[in-house]
């Protein structure tokens, strides 16, 4: 009630869990949940109403198949269920409800066999004791002007804490949050996106007409002569350029629409399945709901493409405009008198004077270079990142080994009391026999086995536990290698005193560290003792070794710990990342004990590798638009550069130089621009790409934990702009013999 008065919410609802069905297959919760609540989880009943009376349900097609009953509303049907009692879930007990409405069954409800039964308030009340009915409170924050995520997160976190709920009891729908507000990181992101693609932009449109100008000063110089002023002269450079970009927007806005819905297109097909939020935007996509296209996205394309142009043009208008009547008589000049700086030669050679054409035009050539090495270097830090992002490494981060077994664990079930970690201890499944049993199939070359020990203590929170992770000597050097902070042998950990801590840990507890020490309980089946720890070192590991215990001993410590088998989880490594005949009878022995379940590296490994997908598709296209926008730069220059040279190109064949010589020239041209660009993108991009990718690593990006030197990456760059040059060297070639 209190929370509901606070002046940050707009809206409050509640729910109560009252208990789940029982049923072997499926998952059907047993809710009830206020009228508010409803309309914040948008449970509103496709058919009938909401229950009222105690013995009235919503249910859906699904639950009743499941419960393999039929019926409609009136109808009465019978359902075994457990009530949440004592902490947990009480026995199985049956009813007769009286269906009053129905749910729409979804396709993640059917495909997961997950469903929601809303039961009445009346129902709750009686069901489960009055000191132990428990709520959880529905909120939804009064929006004020124009909020960000962060600021309505930040909003919640301090209304929780000025009510005394910990951060651990807050569920943030980031879905809804995403959908309905702007994240601040994203409107950075987008502004960088679209500057660097202006400093593109205005670099190949700078360098054209910088080359243009030299060529136009006798026809600016005529305009002078005839009474034209400076800034006519700096307006018909501008409008010019506002010309061309009359007919190229259009262009530009009609390859912007036409690849946005193919890229949208392509991104469901990657990611369509990943989550109810994506799959509602799939959906919505497909029926056209939503366009893609706002006006206001063409009017910020237009604008940006147009001040673009503008900047670009800066330059070149005032350098149009300082041309004088006396520049023009004389010919092509640069607006200043300059001492000659050639030094002479007893000999001309070709390569002399491709020096000399290019020291000649610093400048242009200094900006082609920089302007191409600024997409390399970005190409190079990115594909660092993904080659590090490997989806076979993050599979083996996730999980050692390529299958993983461990017992079924259910700590709150009465109904299955067995079932609580404390009782599996005393008859553990995973023991010799079926380590054997496993190390005999066909395929499997070893089986890793790894401790649980579960305690408490001043360490955690109020109602918090944690784990120690026993660890295989087998595993000793790569936990020693781990080791961030402190110094702690394998040797050193067998004595049970010491432990090493996951660095993980140290978000949630900052003030532990080297030295510290731990005064836990240790819970061992029935068992309860204290037992004290010190923090030898801190590490930092994949988190396939930890089995996201944040304390780990070497095993043999661990083992001792405990008077119980505390074997959590069996490691097993195959000859084959999968094996299809293995798979099966690991499936087959997990089904015949009904104890067991397993996971697969393959199933790590797709999942890692559809991420990585759509990540890398993202970062390449946005790197594609760059390289397309600096070849046609690089293109652009050699191009000018022949031309602007006609005459004396002329001159030079007509005292001798030959066709192969000139086509030399001109290739050793490309070469110097090909050269420093692979020069300063494989260096300098090589050199930033390690700092991003420790960035990473610390920040546990993609599970990334080993660097690559993305080699191939280079190769491509490198072949990529000698094959530019190679076709560039061509088309030159024709155009010069005209």
């Amino acid at each position: 009630r209190k929370l509901a008065a606070h002046h940050d919410i707009s809206k409050a609802g509640i729910r109560s869990d009252a208990g789940y069905m029982s049923l072997e297959q499926a998952s059907v919760a047993m809710l009830y949940v206020d009228e508010t609540g409803r309309e914040l989880y948008k449970m509103a009943p496709e058919r009938g109403r909401v229950p009222q009376r105690e013995d009235e349900i919503v249910v859906s097609p699904g639950i009743l198949k499941e419960l393999g009953q039929q019926g409609d509303i009136g109808d009465t049907i019978t359902v075994p269920y457990q009530i949440f009692r004592d902490g947990g879930l009480d026995h199985t007990q049956q009813k007769e409800f009286r269906i009053c409405g129905f749910f729409e069954d979804s396709e993640a409800n059917l495909e997961n066999r997950m469903y929601t039964a809303l039961v009445s308030e009346a129902f709750l009340k009686n069901e489960v004791p009055k000191e132990e009915l428990a709520y959880r409170f529905l909120l939804q924050i009064a929006d004020g002007d124009n909020p960000d995520t962060v600021e309505i997160e930040e909003k919640i976190k301090h209304i929780a804490e000025q009510f005394g709920i910990s951060e651990k009891d807050i569920n943030i729908n980031e879905d809804y949050l995403v959908a309905n507000y702007v994240d601040p990181v994203m409107i950075p992101a987008i502004v960088l996106i679209m500057l660097v693609i202006m400093l593109a932009g205005m670099i190949t449109i700078y360098s054209i007409y910088y080359v243009s100008m030299n060529q136009r000063i006798q026809e600016f110089g005529r305009m002078k002569a005839i009474g034209a002023t400076k800034r006519q002269i700096r307006q018909i450079v501008l409008r010019e350029g506002l010309c061309v970009a009359g007919f190229a927007i259009p262009v530009g806005l009609l390859l912007g629409t036409l690849s946005s819905n193919a890229v949208m297109s392509l991104f469901i097909y990657i990611l369509g399945d990943e989550g109810e939020l994506m799959k509602t935007v799939a959906k919505i996509a497909k029926s056209g709901e939503v366009s893609l296209c706002y006006w206001w996205a063409y009017l910020i394309a237009i604008s940006v493409t147009l001040c673009t142009v503008y900047i670009s043009l800066l330059r070149p208008m005032h350098k149009a405009a300082k041309i004088s009547e006396v520049e023009a008589m004389r010919g092509q000049g640069t607006g200043k008198k300059l001492r000659s700086s050639r030094k002479g030669y007893e000999y001309l050679t070709i390569g002399r004077l491709t020096l000399r054409n290019l020291m000649d035009n610093k400048k242009k050539s200094a900006v082609t270079v920089l302007s191409m090495a600024v997409t390399g270097v970005f190409l190079m830090v990115v594909a660092t990142v993904l080659s590090c992002a490997n989806p076979r490494e993050s599979a083996n981060s996730s999980l050692v080994g390529q299958y993983e077994i461990t017992p079924v664990i259910e700590e709150y079930d009465k109904e299955h009391p067995e079932l609580k970690w404390s009782e599996v201890q005393k008859d553990n499944p995973l023991d010799e026999t079926l380590k054997q049993q496993i190390e005999n199939l066909p395929g499997v070359e070893k089986v890793d086995a790894f401790t649980t020990v579960r305690v408490t203590g001043e360490l955690f929170m109020e109602g918090d536990s944690n784990s120690i992770n026993g660890v295989p000597e087998e595993y000793a050097k790569e936990l020693e290698k781990g080791i961030e902070k402190g110094k702690v042998t394998y040797e050193e950990l067998k004595s049970g005193d010491k432990v090493i801590m996951d660095s993980a840990l140290s978000h949630w507890y900052p003030d532990l560290d080297v030295g510290s020490k731990l005064k836990l309980t240790v819970h061992d089946g029935d068992r309860e003792y204290e037992k004290e720890i010190e923090i030898a070192a801190v590490g930092n590991y994949r988190t396939g070794l930890t089995n996201y215990a944040w304390l780990i001993m070497a095993k043999e410590a661990a083992d001792r710990l405990s008077d119980n088998n505390s074997t959590r989880y069996f490691h097993v490594y195959a000859d084959k990342d999968y094996d299809q005949k293995l798979f099966e009878s690991l499936d087959g022995i997990v089904k015949a004990s009904g104890r067991i379940e397993m996971q697969t590296w393959k199933s790590e490994y797709d999942h890692w590798k559809s991420a990585m997908a759509a990540t890398s598709g993202a970062a390449y296209a946005f790197l594609g638009i760059l390289a397309l926008i600096s070849v046609m730069n690089l293109i652009n220059t050699m191009l000018n550069s022949v031309h602007a040279r006609k005459k004396e190109l002329g001159m030079m064949q007509a005292i001798g130089m030959s066709d192969s010589q000139l086509m030399k020239m001109l290739q050793l041209e490309g070469i110097f621009y090909t050269a420093g660009t692979l020069l300063i993108s494989v260096g300098l991009g090589s050199l930033a790409g390690y700092p991003v990718f420790l960035y990473a690593k610390n920040d546990k990006m993609f599970n990334i934990t080993t660097y690559h030197y993305p080699a191939a990456a280079a190769l491509i760059l490198a072949a990529a702009l000698i094959l530019i040059q190679v076709l560039l060297a061509v088309g030159i070639g024709k155009s010069v013999r005209k």
